[in-house]
C-alpha cells in the first residue's frame, strides 16, 4: 500500500498537485497530547494541510512510548479549555493509547497519503468510538445546532430509556433557549428548497442530548441524520445538511419510526462514510475543527 512520500520526491512519484493533495506543515509542533482518558501519550510533530486551501486535515502525533507517528483526523482531537497563560494541550475524543497502537503508522515528515490508506485510517479511528465513547464521534457534535450541553429536559424520571424520538417521549421537551427544529425546512448542497423537513428529533435520555435529526421526505418516508451533519439559521428557521445532496439523503437507510438500535446506527454511519469518499471526504465531521 502506498502511504507516504516526502515533499522533495512527491512530484517524482506522480502525486497530483491539486486541491486535495496534502502537505506537511510544522504548525502546532510540540503541543502535548493526551488520550481520551487524560494520559500523556506524546506531542504533535506537525500536521498535514490541503495544498490548495491550507486547511489542516490531520495532526501528526509522535507517540512517546511506541516511538512512532500516527495521523489523527483534526475533528478527533480537541484543544483543552485553558486558563490564561497556561500551556495549550490536546486531548483525543475517544482513542486510548492502546487504540492508537492499532492505527496504521506513518513515517515522520509524511507529505502524502493515498485514498486506500485514508479509508483504513478512518476505519481504525471509527473502531475507537464504541461503548460509552460512541457518541464522542464528531458526527454527534451538536455545536452547529444547539448551544447548551443538555438540549432536551425531562419533566419526570425515566433516564434508562433507549434512543427514542422526542415526540414519543411523554414528559420531555426541548430545553428553554434551544431551538425546536421540528417543522423546519432542510437545505442541501444542491437545493435550497429540497422539500425535506425536520419531522422529529431522536434523543438520548441518559445524556439529555439530541443524537439524530429525523428527516421527513416528500414521499412521506423518513431518514435519520446524525446531528453533527446539520447546521442551522436560527433567525430564519431553516437547517442545512450542506455536505449532502438530496440523492445522498434518499440513499440513507429508511427509518420506520421505532427505536434506534446500535446496529442501525452503525449501518447508517457506514453509508455516510461511503457516500463521502474521494474528493468529498474532507466534508465529513471527522475533519471539522
Amino acid at each position: 500500500m502506498s502511504v507516504a512520500h516526502d515533499e522533495s520526491t512527491a512530484h517524482d512519484h506522480g502525486i497530483p498537485d491539486d486541491g486535495y493533495t496534502l502537505r506537511a506543515v510544522p504548525d502546532l509542533r510540540g503541543i502535548p497530547v493526551e488520550d481520551a482518558s487524560g494520559i500523556s501519550i506524546g506531542s504533535l510533530y506537525g500536521a498535514l494541510a490541503e495544498a490548495g486551501t491550507g486547511l489542516i486535515r490531520y495532526l501528526d502525533l509522535e507517540l512517546t512510548t511506541a516511538k512512532s507517528h500516527v495521523l489523527v483526523p483534526i475533528g478527533h482531537a480537541r484543544v483543552r479549555e485553558l486558563q490564561v497563560g497556561a500551556v495549550p494541550h490536546i486531548r483525543l475524543r475517544a482513542a486510548l493509547l492502546e487504540d492508537l497502537q492499532q492505527v496504521p503508522a506513518v513515517p515522520p515528515d509524511v507529505a502524502h497519503i493515498d485514498d486506500p490508506f485514508e479509508r483504513d485510517l478512518l476505519a481504525a479511528y471509527g473502531r475507537t468510538f464504541h461503548g460509552e465513547r460512541y457518541y464522542a464521534h464528531p458526527s454527534y457534535d451538536h455545536s452547529g445546532v444547539f448551544a447548551g450541553d443538555h438540549m432536551v429536559v425531562p419533566e419526570s424520571a425515566g433516564l434508562d430509556q433507549p434512543l427514542t424520538q422526542l415526540s414519543y417521549m411523554r414528559g420531555w421537551k426541548v430545553a428553554d433557549g434551544e431551538p425546536d427544529l421540528r417543522g423546519w425546512p432542510l437545505r442541501t448542497a444542491d437545493s435550497s428548497d429540497s422539500g425535506i423537513r425536520i419531522s422529529d428529533l431522536v434523543i438520548d435520555p441518559a445524556a439529555a442530548k439530541v443524537r439524530y435529526i429525523v428527516l421527513g421526505m416528500p414521499d412521506n418516508d423518513a431518514r435519520l441524520l446524525p446531528v453533527g451533519f446539520v447546521s442551522i439559521d436560527r433567525k430564519d428557521e431553516w437547517a442545512s445538511a450542506h455536505p449532502l445532496t438530496i440523492a445522498d439523503i434518499e440513499a440513507l437507510p429508511a427509518h420506520d419510526g421505532g427505536g434506534v438500535t446500535r446496529e442501525a446506527e452503525e449501518r447508517l454511519m457506514a453509508v455516510l462514510r461511503k457516500t463521502m469518499e474521494g474528493s468529498r471526504k474532507y466534508l465529513l465531521p471527522d475533519f471539522r475543527v
